[in-house]
């Protein structure tokens, strides 16, 4: 009965270590439902552009800190791409045709508990976290609409019994939020 415990237990640790679809969405609609929404309504504008993610020094200058941004930013170009096409081909025949939204992500702070930190040192290693501006700017005015900040932390512990799985998840809320925050504010 030992040896038929261990694998049962293995199991149950790996299948919570898997980033749930469904509680990333309905994480990213809540917090989404908590920042500050655009002055200007995101359908008053014909066309959007996704710009690339920007640093802030502190994460900037940091290689490590710099790769993490970098996988943040494909998670984020994933998730909102697509949605800007959608949008631009559906504005591209519209009276805000002519009106361009700029999309600026950019990541103020960042820390990510490598795996390897996590297995050995587990909770003692500390959160995770990252703090992303998403500004929304009129390209022709310069006029920023909305600047909400994404914030969010995994925990240590979460780390330490997920084997850092919650620390690896966590660009994935980002991008989701960002994502959600988009859809949410284009009605």
């Amino acid at each position: 009965m030992k040896h038929l415990l261990i694998p049962i237990v293995a199991v149950a640790v790996l299948a919570g270590c898997a980033s749930d679809p469904a509680k990333r969405a309905m994480v990213a609609t809540e917090e989404s439902g908590r920042l500050t929404a655009p002055t200007t309504p995101l359908s008053s504008y014909g066309r959007f552009e996704l710009k690339p993610m920007e640093m802030g020094p502190e994460v900037a200058n940091d290689a490590t800190k710099a790769a993490a941004v970098k996988d943040l930013e494909a998670r984020v170009q994933a998730r909102v791409q697509p949605l800007l096409a959608q949008w631009n081909a559906q504005g591209a025949n519209s009276a805000a045709a002519s009106r361009t939204l700029i999309v600026q992500p950019r990541v103020m702070k960042l820390r990510i508990v490598g795996g390897g930190t996590r297995f050995f040192t587990g909770a003692f290693a500390g959160e995770s976290s990252v703090d992303m501006d998403l500004e929304l700017k009129d390209a022709a005015t310069g006029t920023v609409i909305a600047k909400p900040r994404i914030v969010r932390s995994a925990s240590a512990m979460g780390g330490a019994f997920s084997i850092g799985a919650t620390d690896r998840n966590l660009l994935d809320y980002i991008a989701d939020i960002a994502g959600q925050y988009l859809q949410d504010h284009r009605k």
